[in-house]
């Protein structure tokens, strides 16, 4: 918190006023020991904040290692992705292979007008059109003079709201009258089919007219030899816990492989060698003291900081599960282990190597039991320990200097109204001295003026 500026007292003598400036200085320098502890709490408290995101960043991760499902990514691959792909859902999807076939793709009802020189010129004509909606209310919707071209009609029917999409599209097979105004369902599959709405229009350059209509259909593949019709293009309840896209017709069988996603599983193990690196990192450049250092604003040697590092480690360098003819036993098998530094390596290839042959020994490594064995067990264990409750490690730590910090700011407001109330009464007195100065001075130079105009002196007896 800022002190007050210590202003010039208006009419107060050289003298005063530097007598003035240093005794408020001289008032304020508790205050001033004040700011300069509440900027070391304040400092300590910034690093301690850090580590404690840092120490939570590994948290985050550890859900997503705790199980083989929630380890487990799965990608799908498509023999023809023109046709067919899929996105797997994970913990509902099963690696494996499936075939099938693109018969019809599920399509919205639509019509196209007949066609028109230009789109924005050619008058259609004013009047109306009539339509029964989807829930059977019936519509007129009025088209003006201001309207009356193919692009005033989108505008119309597209502001309407009728449960049609409107649109302008060029078609070429008639050079001369390309323009035709296209009419969408908004709703896919033979479900959502639409009754057409009837024109009426006059005093049009052209007749306007629907030239062609086509019926909403549903998709269509085969599988496992059997036809099955969907009333979207996107398909969930064929392949469990896979949504399957269809793109277009397929010339015969496509081939869907659901496999596991090694990169993106390794991935979820980098991300928390990432996130303890950097707990560990943070540590040591707090712990790399020299007799330079100034340890009053930084947390080098910190009980607390090297009771978390060391719980981390030990939890780390504990895993092992042994047992039957395992391959993957200590994380150093999945290519994680600590090196001289004091940091974790990871080297990739020899994860995914050990994810795609022994993928259920790595979970388990990985996983544990949920009570004493495994990499999210032992690490969560630990954690708990160090941030959550106020009552966790590096969490009561926190709330010490928090408490701390407020202490200081309410012993700095109380010296701050101290030294106002003693600033004022100062500043009183010092005017009420100069006044009392001015006074003395003016007094002198009036006897001296009267002194000086009686003739040079006392009259002599």
């Amino acid at each position: 918190m800022p002190g007050p500026s210590i202003e010039p007292i208006q009419g107060l003598s050289p003298d005063f006023q530097v007598a003035f400036q240093k005794a408020i200085q001289m008032e304020r320098k508790p205050i001033d020991s004040l700011q300069a502890k509440k900027e070391t709490v304040q400092s300590r408290l910034g690093l301690l904040n850090d580590v404690i995101g840092k120490v939570d960043g590994v948290k985050k991760i550890l859900p997503e290692i705790a199980s083989g499902n929630r380890l487990l990514e799965l990608l799908v691959n498509s023999s023809n992705d023109r046709s067919v792909t899929g996105i797997a859902e994970k913990g509902k999807a099963i690696p494996g292979s499936h075939n099938l076939e693109v018969l019809q793709l599920a399509t919205p009802a639509s019509a196209l007008s007949n066609g028109f020189a230009d789109r924005n010129e050619t008058k259609i004509g004013t009047g109306y059109l009539s339509i029964t909606l989807a829930n059977g209310e019936d519509r007129e919707v009025f088209i003006d003079n201001d309207s009356a071209t193919l692009d005033g009609l989108v505008r119309v029917i597209n502001s309407a709201r009728i449960g049609l999409r409107a649109s302008v599209i060029s078609d070429r097979s008639d050079p001369e009258n390309p323009y035709r105004l296209m009419l969408t369902g908004e709703g896919m599959g033979a479900e959502n089919s639409v009754e057409y709405p009837e024109f009426y229009f006059i005093d049009g350059d052209e007749d306007f007219f629907i030239d062609r209509e086509k019926s909403a259909v549903n998709a269509k593949v085969r599988y496992q030899g059997l036809e099955i019709e969907s009333p979207t293009n996107e398909v969930k309840d064929l392949i469990e816990g896979v949504t399957v896209n269809l793109r277009g017709l397929s010339e015969g069988p496509v081939t869907l492989n659901i496999d596991q996603d090694t990169p993106k599983t390794s991935g979820k193990v980098k991300s928390l060698v990432d996130n303890l690196n950097q707990v560990f990192t943070f540590i040591q450049s707090q712990n790399s003291l020299n007799e330079k250092s100034d340890t009053s604003k930084t947390l080098g040697g910190d009980y607390g900081i090297r009771t978390a590092e060391y719980r981390l480690r030990e939890a780390l360098q504990g895993i092992s599960i042994n047992g039957g003819d395992r391959t993957i036993r200590v994380l150093g098998d999945i290519g994680v282990q600590f090196n001289k530094n004091g940091t974790l390596t990871f080297e990739q290839e020899r994860l995914e190597h050990a994810l795609k042959n022994h993928f259920e020994e790595v979970a388990d490594l990985l996983g544990g039991d949920g009570i004493t064995t495994g990499v999210a067990t032992r690490l969560a264990r630990s954690l708990s320990t160090i941030t959550g409750s106020q009552d966790t490690l590096l969490s009561s730590q926190r709330k010490s200097l928090n408490d701390r910090s407020d202490r200081i700011d309410k012993e700095i407001q109380s010296k701050e109204k101290i030294v106002e109330r003693k600033t004022e009464a100062l500043k009183q007195k010092l005017i009420r001295a100069q006044d009392a100065i001015n006074s003395i001075q003016g007094q002198g130079m009036s006897m001296a003026a009267q002194l000086g105009g009686g003739g040079g002196g006392f009259p002599l007896k």
